[in-house]
């Protein structure tokens, strides 16, 4: 059973060291995905504290359990965790600190980069037609109904999860791009 204990990975730590560094005084939202549950830390950059946090009752694992029930996910399956995850971050939209950047240091996020044909790097800039372009290739077979997903991911359900949960954040919450920190500086 996926914890759901509060990792130092979440958002609100991330937040804070982004704060007191690099990016001290910006509006920004950071998100975390983690197996149990996914949080969000927004802020005007008024300070080290964010002015909204919110643990989201989604995360890899426990989406990809409650979910994606096959492999390769059916349609349905497909659907219900879209629909699981539109729920979990519709009451968000309108929230998080205006002209706010979006960033992570999750290494789940970071493989997803990586599958979508970023370079390595230890930060890097995904823009959401990047993600939406995976999504289209491994969420695409099962709308299809294809008989297997791309070989890369074939039987990952939790990078599935990953890919659906950032995904709809990007989507829904407005956000036209993620930041991808290193988290060996946090």
């Amino acid at each position: 059973m996926p914890s759901s204990a509060p990792s130092p990975h979440d958002a609100d730590a991330l937040y804070a060291a982004l704060q007191a560094g690099p990016l001290a005084g910006s509006a920004i939202t950071v998100l975390h995905i983690g197996a149990g549950h996914s949080s969000i830390a927004s802020g005007n950059g008024n300070g080290p504290q964010p002015q909204l946090l919110r643990i989201l009752e989604i995360g890899s694992r426990a989406t990809a359990m409650a979910c994606l029930r096959h492999d390769p996910p059916t349609a349905h399956d497909v659907e219900n965790a879209v629909a699981t995850v539109e729920d979990a971050i519709a009451p968000l939209q309108g929230l998080l600190a205006a002209d706010s950047t979006l960033h992570t240091a999750d290494p789940g996020i970071r493989q997803i980069a990586l599958r979508a044909g970023l370079e390595a790097q230890p930060e890097m800039d995904l823009p959401r037609d990047a993600v939406e372009d995976l999504y289209q290739r491994v969420a695409g077979r099962a709308m299809a109904g294809a008989a297997a997903p791309a070989q890369d991911i074939e039987g990952d359900q939790g990078f599935i999860a990953t890919l659906l949960i950032l995904r709809e954040c990007l989507q829904h919450l407005g956000f036209d791009r993620i930041a991808i920190r290193s988290d060996t500086a946090y």
